[in-house]
């Protein structure tokens, strides 16, 4: 890699650890940051957030020029490194013995599903191939572990849309459902963003696990599967094609890895949204659609997006195409879509349209190369999953 792209890197990094560096200033907020890390039984999910860009970044040797530049990210390196080292590997009548002392006591309703398919969880816990078992809280730890299998179970035995399953998300992911008005500073920083969704019900315990354990958690639960087809006929292939092309000219391909796979699981899904929803409406109304049961004001922005892109020498594609992202919830739950055509799929406009909330942060964040933690992907590979089993593409 170029100098170019270590100066890059370092720039990226210092404004996306900015909350850290800030704690130079003064001795009393140093004394807050070593508070912040001691006390692990909340502050896993800032760790974990930090953890994975500081590694890549280590493994490019940039980290040395970054560490010269600004002592608090070095500090907070060290400091990541002492949370890992409190994880281990159970033995499995440990696991057993930590399943056994949850269910005697008082549980959330998904802890409480989880457990009834006790061996089923202790033998994901013995799939495990890495250390994922907090010794400062085992319980808490064993919890979690129990709560991300038990989502994937549930997928597994339950509609992805049905009340019992939407209730039972929201022990752990929050609530939702109301309209939201999205605060400017969680695209841009991943602790605001990671306290935003504590506010909305999140529970920071289930993404509490160093990066290799939670993926391979994931995985176990069948919740990181291949992401669907991409479907370029309700795509931007310019634009996908573009995107990665600025991630390689600033430098992000390595360091934000984890953001360029969500990236394409992102596109790859809404292709697929795309798809179902012009089939559904075209099937109902015909291909006329978008002229009838389309805002006109949503209709015009299509329009508008599509004569940029014809400008720029890019193919045409059907207007849906030019969506964004806020479309597709007011589509589906409009009154008369939902009750023609959406409600049997759904159940709830409110449960559809929570569901996509929960997937708007990292929408942006990711056509954005903003840092994607722990917390983002959970919200993805559960959400997307939910919807493409709905519609019949998962």
């Amino acid at each position: 890699m170029t100098e170019d792209t270590y100066r890059k890197l370092a720039e990226q990094m210092q404004r996306q650890m900015a909350p850290l560096a800030a704690l130079q200033e003064s001795a009393i907020e140093q004394r807050q940051l070593r508070r912040l890390v001691e006390d692990m039984t909340r502050q896993h999910d800032l760790l974990c957030a930090a953890f994975d860009p500081i590694e890549e970044l280590r493994q490019t040797r940039a980290l040395a020029t970054l560490a010269k530049q600004d002592g608090a990210i070095n500090q907070a390196y060290r400091e990541i490194d002492t949370a890992h080292s409190y994880f281990t590997m159970p033995e499995f009548t440990q696991v057993t013995e930590l399943l056994a002392g949850l269910q005697n006591g008082p549980v959330a309703e998904l802890t409480a599903y989880s457990l009834a398919e006790k061996d089923a969880i202790a033998l994901a816990a013995m799939g495990m191939q890495t250390p994922w078992l907090d010794t400062v809280d085992q319980l808490r730890s064993v919890s979690a572990f129990a709560d991300l299998q038990g989502i994937g179970l549930a997928l597994q035995t339950m509609p992805s849309f049905s009340d019992q399953f939407t209730d039972l998300l929201r022990d752990d992911l929050g609530d939702w459902r109301d309209q939201i008005a999205w605060p400017e500073k969680i695209f841009n920083n991943a602790i605001a963003r990671t306290m935003f969704y504590e506010e909305r019900g999140f529970d920071p315990a289930l993404t509490a696990f160093p990066a290799a354990a939670f993926e391979q958690g994931l995985d176990i639960a069948g919740l990181r599967r291949a992401p669907p087809d991409l479907i370029d006929h309700y795509n931007y292939e310019e634009a996908r094609e573009r995107d990665k092309e600025d991630a390689r000219e600033a430098g992000e391909e390595e360091a934000f890895a984890r953001n360029n796979v969500a990236h394409d699981r992102l596109q790859r899904f809404e292709s697929q949204l795309r798809l179902f929803i012009d089939e559904q409406m075209t099937e109902a109304f015909g291909p006329q659609w978008i002229k009838r049961r389309v805002p006109g004001s949503m209709r015009e922005s299509w329009v508008k997006k599509r004569e940029v892109a014809r400008a720029n020498g890019e193919r045409e594609h059907p207007l849906i195409a030019y969506a964004d992202f806020s479309d597709y919830a007011p589509i589906i739950t409009q009154r008369n879509n939902w009750s023609d055509v959406f409600k049997p799929i759904f159940g709830r406009q409110t449960s559809v349209q929570e569901s996509l909330q929960r997937l708007y942060p990292i929408r942006i964040c990711t056509m954005h190369a903003r840092m994607i933690t722990q917390d983002d992907e959970i919200y993805l590979h559960v959400e997307t999953r939910r919807i493409l089993i709905a519609i019949g593409a998962g």
